[in-house]
């Protein structure tokens, strides 16, 4: 058994890499920079969802005991189209390397056929290999290592287009977790996972927890959705990527993630990680 997780540098293949470590599972991080953003002591190879001349790269890995890989953890490219190459390189690990188990991680909304992911999801299906597909809601580390970062540390805000609509956000540690056993597992899952977190809670409480953990004032500002795609792109992200993020957002003002259930707890035998647990954790990054 040896597992290849795309998204090499993402929050969660980083960590589903830690686990496989602990369990002294063969893996491999495939990102497009390769060794040189891989953790210290991680394996890595550099491959690029829009080339596919890397597609063979990760398979050409030497793994202990001339494992070959068993299964893939497919995080998505931040392209206008991913589920094309996405496709392509799941029928390529098929067809040329009898990889027959992938992991989706895929968003809160996705459904199979459905736009984006959804037609991963579909084609997954359809071809018949062993499958999971997980459908987190919003990161936690958000606010730890991504978007809302530095305006918390900086500015004291937390800028989105939700309004006052209540997300369950979930640790990308859970997220880790769940994905490793359909990974791992000898039966398949075959199923999805909506992974959410253990509390119902809107950005003024998430800002409001901040504000307790830290000793400031952290506040959250509400803007329409033209303010929010126009600031999402004045900070880097390509205008259909800042688009999309932008209508997530507005779609969990609207209720969309106002959900709770025990996927967690059911498929790792332990609750999720609480967001007081995290702002307690990493209260060095906002100060």
């Amino acid at each position: 058994m040896a597992i290849l997780l795309t998204g090499g540098t993402g929050k969660t293949s980083v960590r589903i890499a830690r686990l496989l470590q602990d369990a002294k599972i063969p893996f491999v991080l495939a990102s497009r920079r390769g060794e040189a953003a891989a953790p210290s002591g991680m394996p890595a190879v550099k491959f690029d969802w829009l080339d596919s001349s890397t597609f063979a790269t990760p398979f050409q890995h030497e793994f202990p005991g001339d494992e070959g890989v068993s299964a893939i953890y497919l995080v998505a490219p931040e392209a206008a189209d991913p589920a094309s190459p996405m496709i392509a390189f799941v029928d390529y690990a098929v067809k040329e390397h009898g990889v027959n188990r992938f992991v989706l991680m895929a968003g809160s909304s996705a459904e199979p056929g459905g736009r984006l992911l959804g037609q991963v999801w579909q084609h997954l299906n359809d071809i018949g290999v062993e499958y999971c597909v997980l459908r987190p809601t919003w990161f936690m580390e958000n606010f730890s290592e991504g978007i809302h970062c530095a305006t918390v540390r900086d500015e004291g805000k937390i800028y989105t287009a939700c309004g006052d609509g209540k997300i369950s956000f979930v640790s990308a540690s859970d997220i880790a977790a769940v994905a490793f056993r359909p990974l791992t597992d000898e039966k398949p899952h075959n199923t999805d996972y909506r992974v959410l977190g253990p509390e119902l809670l809107t950005h003024d409480e998430i800002a409001a927890k901040l504000s307790s953990h830290l000793g400031r004032e952290i506040t959250h500002v509400n803007l329409i959705g033209e303010q929010r795609i126009q600031r999402l792109m004045r900070v880097g992200l390509p205008k259909h990527y800042a688009k999309f993020i932008t209508s997530l957002e507005v779609s969990a003002g609207n209720g969309d993630e106002n959900k709770m259930n025990d996927a967690v707890e059911r498929v790792t035998g332990r609750p999720p990680r609480t967001f007081d647990a995290l702002a307690q954790q990493c209260k060095a990054v906002w100060e």
